[in-house]
């Protein structure tokens, strides 16, 4: 079962990488390379330019509709793994507190952050007639003058232990 997961994640990563009309120009990202990094884990390279990330995800979490795509009109990748797993990487220089600054002045959600530091932040949001609707996360990385934002999918309706599982995974994420 677990070789059958990985060929497939195999076969739609290349798909993704055949099918796509991408440059290597700057801020684009591209699926590089995927190759077999442990028995457990699959090793995830995305490049920007002359800049690669890379990411190691457990074979254990990857599904049937898993996939990795490119979204040039914004400029970032968007990791789906699962229902409970789906962000979005981006190369940019927004500060986290800018970030922080447009959740809480939104005009129908409230945000109640539960956990933040001075590069990740972690927080639940509520509808205006008080009802709790998930919980979302938003890590900066930075390494070398290199600096993306990881966050997961403000739209999803994520449980507390999705959010952890998903920071947890994406704290593999380096920047090369």
């Amino acid at each position: 079962m677990k070789m059958r997961l990985f060929l497939i994640f195999l076969v739609t990563s290349c798909a993704i990488y055949s099918c796509s009309s991408l440059d290597d120009s700057k801020d684009k990202y591209s699926f590089y390379n995927s190759a077999n990094n442990s028995e457990s884990d699959t090793l995830l390279f995305l490049k920007n330019g002359g800049d690669v990330l890379s990411l190691t995800l457990p074979k254990s979490i990857l599904t049937s509709e898993t996939t990795f795509q490119v979204r040039e009109n914004f400029g970032d990748v968007e990791l789906y793994i699962h229902p409970g797993f789906h962000v979005y990487i981006s190369k940019e220089n927004t500060e986290l507190s800018e970030i922080k600054s447009e959740l809480q002045s939104d005009g129908f959600f409230s945000r109640k952050f539960i956990d933040e530091s001075e590069d990740e932040l972690f927080y639940q949001s509520t509808l205006p007639d008080g009802t709790k609707i998930g919980f979302n996360w938003v890590k900066i990385f930075k390494t070398s003058g290199y600096r993306v934002i990881v966050r997961s999918d403000p739209q999803g309706d994520y449980s507390k232990q999705d959010v952890h599982t998903m920071q947890k995974h994406m704290n593999t994420l380096n920047i090369l």
